[in-house]
């Protein structure tokens, strides 16, 4: 098991009109929460002023995933959003954006991640219209 570094962010701009969220799950294939085993935390500079950023070191146990969650939300109140599913070893298994309320697969080895997807944007309680793989997108 390989230590894995995510990103948890909380962050606002000064006039509290844009602002940044980062956090991840760790599931496993029947969508339950894994509790990961935190190894370091290491502070950095987030994107707005206020607010804390920090970048973890954790552990997960085989046959885990890691879901790492980013939104931005804007002055109009829209968010969007990218995400990234690791396995437990480090290397990225899928990637998808959040826009408009649509979460769209771009890249993927297997279609079987849009369940873990719908896991996690089921916990958040994000509303979602569709979601959707985009043509090509699956990588063998």
């Amino acid at each position: 098991m390989e230590a894995v570094k995510v990103r948890e962010e909380n962050t606002r701009s000064r006039s509290g009109k844009h602002k940044r969220r980062c956090l991840f799950y760790v599931i496993d294939k029947s969508c339950s929460e894994v509790a990961p085993e935190i190894l370091g935390k290491e502070p950095v500079k987030g994107l707005y002023v206020e607010g804390e950023a920090r970048i973890l070191r954790v552990r997960v146990p085989p046959e885990a995933f890691i879901v790492s969650l980013d939104f931005r939300v804007n002055n109009r109140g829209m968010i969007r959003g990218d995400i990234v599913i690791y396995d437990s070893q480090g290397s990225i298994v899928a990637r998808a954006v959040y826009r408009k309320l649509k979460v769209r697969v771009v890249e993927t080895v297997s279609p079987e991640v849009l369940t873990l997807l719908k896991c996690v944007f089921r916990k958040l309680k994000l509303p979602v219209k569709r979601y959707g793989i985009i043509r090509g997108a699956v990588k063998v």
